[in-house]
């Protein structure tokens, strides 16, 4: 009875590593992914003035493995857009989009965000009608 146990519970915790109950698996950095959020441009100081970056707020929070900073998944509200030098001239500020691309960690100058997407695509979503 009591190796029955220790079985379950060994494949319970093999099943539901990786997962954030309720909210599904944590994504692995570096492999593509689509995100939809609404982009807000914000600013950010820098020493030879002011930086202005793209952000995309995302709709639901996404649970990131970084092995680097934490072994638990950590929580993305909000990642920077990067990999773009300009954006269609459909999406503005608080336009709601889907992105394809990579998350990686923000640890460079000029990253301002814990993650951020090297965006491979971009597209705005349409109204619901």
């Amino acid at each position: 009875m009591k190796n029955m146990r220790v079985m379950i519970s060994a494949g319970l915790y093999m099943l539901l590593s990786g997962c954030v109950i309720g909210s599904g698996p944590c994504l692995w950095l570096q492999v593509r992914h689509d995100f939809t959020g609404r982009v807000h441009f914000r600013e950010f100081p820098r020493s030879d003035g002011v930086d202005t970056v793209p952000i995309l707020i995302l709709d639901k929070t996404q649970y990131m493995y970084a092995p680097p900073q934490s072994f638990q998944c950590l929580a993305a509200n909000d990642v920077q857009l990067a990999g773009m030098t300009e954006f269609p001239d459909s999406i503005g500020e608080n336009t709601h989009v889907t992105v394809d691309g990579k998350m990686i960690e923000g640890v460079t100058a000029g990253q301002y965000t814990r993650f951020v997407i090297n965006v491979i695509s971009i597209f705005p979503l349409r109204p619901k009608h």
